[in-house]
């Protein structure tokens, strides 16, 4: 596909959180008719008002074509950019979006919904409970369709329709059965051009686990004690917990046959050179929403379980959590 064909590609993004504004700012800069999907004070607030993102390059200010899913015809390529508890109610108000060639990019914390999909040419692998209760994902949003993906974007949402990021945006892209693909290397070059360094893994699921591990070992940690990423690595009483995790998740990893993409020691020295960054744990906790425990620890802790590995200090530190999440606190009243 030549370079104008690709820029007149209907492209989706779905959630304007802190994700979801980066990637379609970045997208309307490299000169995609971005669509934007969203609801409520966020879909008013940006059809007058555009959006706008702070990032190493300046103070992007685009407007984008906003709306909701069915202002908006089949896609063919949608970006799922919600909260991962968010991702079942978004994927059945999105299916006027998804025709059957439609490659759906889910830009997701934690652990996805489609991890046993995809293996050895198996495309209904088991389900992870924590992730999708209902087991309603894999109906609405097939896997032969993912592309799985990976993040290291430090980005805040600051208002309705502003984002600001100061580090490097970098994503890791794959197809579930790690076969290379020409809808891969599309994917590849539309992000590449939104200034999105990319990387296409030779083994998607090491670089789920690597993600994972890394939001593992910081988000609940900092939604606790109110840290940024410096403090939790760079204070010895917090580091010293997060190594602990870190330690009791390798052999969980090694149970289902993936690896770290990187030694455990540089992620926690990678953590801290990020700065004093609040994590979207943090953020969350700080705002009163709702807390990603269920992607990102308990379903790390549920497929310990299978495999009846002990896990107490993520244990400890996912219960502290859940008990400091409001919506924890609520339900539980």
């Amino acid at each position: 596909m030549s370079m104008p064909d690709k820029l007149q590609r209907p492209i989706c993004v779905a959630g304007p959180g802190a994700i979801g504004l980066t990637l379609a700012a970045r997208l309307s800069i490299a000169g995609f008719p971005v669509r934007l999907v969203a609801r409520g004070d966020s879909l008013s607030f940006i059809k007058a008002n555009g959006i706008r993102l702070i990032d190493r390059e300046g103070d992007h200010r685009v407007q984008v074509d906003v709306g909701t899913a069915t202002d908006f015809g089949i896609q063919d390529v949608l970006f799922l950019c919600p909260k991962s508890h968010d991702l079942p109610e978004m994927a059945a108000a999105l299916q006027p979006l998804i025709g059957e060639h439609t490659t759906i990019v889910p830009v997701v914390n934690g652990m996805p919904w489609w991890y046993f999909d995809g293996v050895g040419g198996q495309w209904d692998g088991p389900s992870i409970k924590s992730v999708d209760p209902n087991q309603v994902l894999k109906g609405l949003l097939p896997s032969r369709q993912v592309i799985g993906t990976t993040t290291i974007i430090t980005a805040e949402r600051l208002r309705v329709g502003t984002a600001r990021t100061f580090n490097p945006l970098q994503m890791t892209i794959g197809e579930l059965d790690d076969q290379q693909s020409e809808r891969l290397s599309d994917l590849s070059d539309i992000l590449t051009l939104a200034g999105i360094a990319v990387r296409i893994a030779p083994r998607i699921r090491d670089a789920v686990w690597t993600k994972v591990v890394r939001n593992l070992i910081s988000n609940p940690v900092t939604a606790i004690t109110g840290a940024t990423l410096r403090e939790n690595f760079g204070n010895q009483y917090l580091a010293d917990i997060s190594r602990q995790m870190l330690q009791e998740v390798l052999p969980v990893i090694a149970a289902y046959g993936a690896n770290l993409e990187v030694d455990p020691q540089t992620i926690l020295e990678s953590g801290r050179s990020l700065g004093d960054v609040k994590t979207s744990m943090l953020q969350d906790f700080e705002q009163g929403n709702r807390l990603e425990l269920a992607s990102i620890c308990d379903a790390v802790i549920e497929l310990a379980n299978r495999r009846g590995i002990e896990m107490p200090v993520i244990r400890a530190i996912t219960g502290i959590a859940h008990f400091r999440s409001v919506a924890d606190r609520a339900h539980a009243a």
